[in-house]
């Protein structure tokens, strides 16, 4: 009994392998021609893949910090400003405008210096030494004021119709129609040579003989420094035509309007 029992549970333990292996080779088939007639392929990524490329793109985008217990903490960086890449011909634009933009503050440069040329008075060197020195004869001792000033009487009386009969700093120092205009002119008789003359030289040589030749070479230069500004425009006394020592000037005072500048007095405009 117990033998047959044992047959028959045989049977069926070896029935039941054997459907089990038919279905599965079955659902095996079923697979294999399943893929042969899909072209297509599936691709998987695991968690773990993703998680990592995660962590990549985290590490681009954010500094990491960790304090000392351990904590971590994630700092956005700052965004980068993207780079302006320009064509070869955008380049070439931006190059010409340039050098366009270069051409124009060199016009402007050139047009304002020539606009300043023409508003400065033009002068010779001839009158520029010749002013000077007279200057320098006549108001040696006086303050640069005082130098203007006599400067813009000699140029007040070349543009003067009271002094019509000169017309150049020449003229009007070497003026002899009424009577001498400027002491410093005349020649002593023995040397043959006035102030003026003297004046010359030292202006033309630069050498200051004598006991105060410092002072001297400092008065010159003052008084080629207001000639030049008188030239120029500089102007500190109006229309002044005539100037002697303010001493004994009270007559002038009562008759004239006049400006006094050092030991000079200025006056008549007519």
């Amino acid at each position: 009994m117990n033998t047959i029992k044992k047959l028959i549970v045989t049977l069926i333990g070896v029935l039941m392998i054997s459907l089990g292996f038919g279905q599965a080779a079955y659902a095996t088939d079923l697979t294999k021609s399943e893929n042969a007639t899909d072209n297509t392929t599936d691709i998987y990524f695991s968690e773990e893949a993703i998680d990592n490329d995660r962590e990549i793109l985290d590490a681009l985008a954010y500094e990491t910090y960790v304090d000392e217990q351990g904590q971590v903490y994630y700092i956005e960086k700052e965004a980068k400003e993207a780079e302006i890449v320009k064509t070869e011909e955008e380049q070439k634009e931006s190059e010409e405008k340039e050098e366009e933009k270069k051409k124009e503050k060199a016009k402007k440069k050139e047009t304002k210096k020539k606009e300043t040329k023409k508003k400065k008075p033009a002068y010779s060197k001839k009158e520029l030494r010749l002013l000077s020195a007279l200057v320098y004869s006549e108001a040696g001792d006086q303050s640069y004021e005082g130098m203007l000033a006599v400067a813009n009487v000699v140029l007040n009386r070349a543009k003067s119709k009271a002094y019509a009969h000169v017309n150049t700093i020449e003229e009007v120092i070497y003026d002899r129609k009424w009577s001498v205009q400027f002491s410093v002119t005349v020649k002593n008789k023995k040397t043959g040579k006035s102030i003026l003359d003297r004046a010359l030289e030292l202006y033309d040589t630069g050498k200051y003989p004598g006991r105060n030749s410092a002072s001297e070479k400092k008065a010159m230069n003052r008084a080629i420094r207001a000639a030049k500004a008188a030239l120029e425009g500089e102007n500190n006394i109006g229309d002044f035509l005539c100037f002697r020592m303010k001493k004994g000037a009270s007559s002038i005072k009562k008759k004239y309007d006049y400006k006094i500048i050092g030991d000079h007095i200025f006056y008549r405009t007519k």
